[in-house]
């Protein structure tokens, strides 16, 4: 494959397949002080004839080159069209650079939309066709809201497979219970065979409404919550509701996200009666609980 290099206009390059990259904060601050510090020390690959070129690997450093305000980029220039895009970029970044979900997205967009059979796209990736397989029914199972949830990091990873064996319709109740109190994939595993395996519906509500207590009867652990020995026992119990709070506020942005839908104007006006006055109470208890707070770390200090 003819490779060429030169400098292309960060505004010239097209985003189609920025889709299946997940570009963190984080990461992308990391790069803007790289590059800020050193310049680009690594092309980005591109394909493409001019003027206009596709950007197939170096998503970060074309941000970070937007957000600095650089006017060039060096670019590796690949002679690749279609399906041999995505191919490569995959193999770019075959050993650390997708993610699960979004090896699903691009298996599913090979094999649908560019109208390639599983074992052609396995040869493409130099991968097992069980591979492609495998990450190809899990996407295709996944409710598109859960896969996106997963995408951004919302959702662990490694709960992706333990997911997709529920019916669409259970998944987004499940991926609430997930990030509210913010398990880990080890646990959501458990939790989701724990459902598959329930005989009856009460089993089923149980988990959803007390999944750590379940996990810990599951384990065979008792169900009481330890308590930090550097805390004193007012202290843990004030603390233990901070933590009720946060998961009550996480519980609350998801069920928005997922349960809220078109409401005539009188339901509309109780609900935001509702939200305005729990808005005012929690705001009123996170300020007094700051402010005490802070008093005691001052009197701490003064000692």
């Amino acid at each position: 494959m003819s490779e060429v290099l030169l400098t292309i206009a960060p505004s010239n390059l097209d985003l189609r397949y920025k889709k299946f990259r997940t570009l963190s904060e984080a990461c992308i601050r990391s790069m803007v002080r790289s590059m800020e510090r050193a310049g680009q020390l690594t092309p980005v690959v591109v394909a493409g004839n001019g003027p206009s070129f596709v950007l197939i690997d170096g998503f970060k450093r074309h941000r970070a080159a937007e957000i600095l305000g650089m006017k060039k980029l060096m670019a590796i220039v690949i002679c690749a069209k279609g399906a041999f895009i995505k191919a490569h970029m995959y193999l770019l970044n075959k050993k650390n650079g997708f993610s699960l979900i979004e090896e699903g997205m691009l298996i599913r967009e090979l094999v649908e939309q560019d109208g390639l059979q599983q074992v052609e796209v396995a040869i493409m990736l130099e991968r097992h066709k069980s591979w492609v397989s495998r990450r190809l029914d899990v996407i295709r199972r996944l409710s598109p809201q859960i896969a996106e949830d997963i995408h951004l990091g919302l959702i662990p990873p490694g709960s992706a497979f333990a997911l997709a064996r529920l019916p669409q319709c259970n998944q987004a109740d499940m991926a609430c219970v997930i990030q509210t109190h913010k398990l880990q994939s080890k646990e959501c595993n458990m939790l989701i065979d724990l459902w598959c395996k329930a005989e009856d519906e009460e089993a089923r509500k149980f988990l959803i409404k007390s999944p750590r207590q379940a996990l810990q009867i599951a384990v065979g652990k008792e169900s009481t919550e330890r308590r930090d020995p550097r805390i004193p026992a007012r202290a843990c119990a004030w603390l233990k509701t901070v933590r009720c709070l946060d998961r009550v506020a996480v519980a609350l942005r998801l069920k928005s996200k997922y349960q809220i839908e078109a409401l005539d104007d009188k339901v509309h006006q109780i609900l935001c009666q509702a939200l305005d006055q729990a808005g005012t109470e929690c705001g009123k208890a996170l300020s007094e609980a700051a402010k005490i707070l802070s008093k005691c770390q001052t009197k701490e200090v003064s000692k």
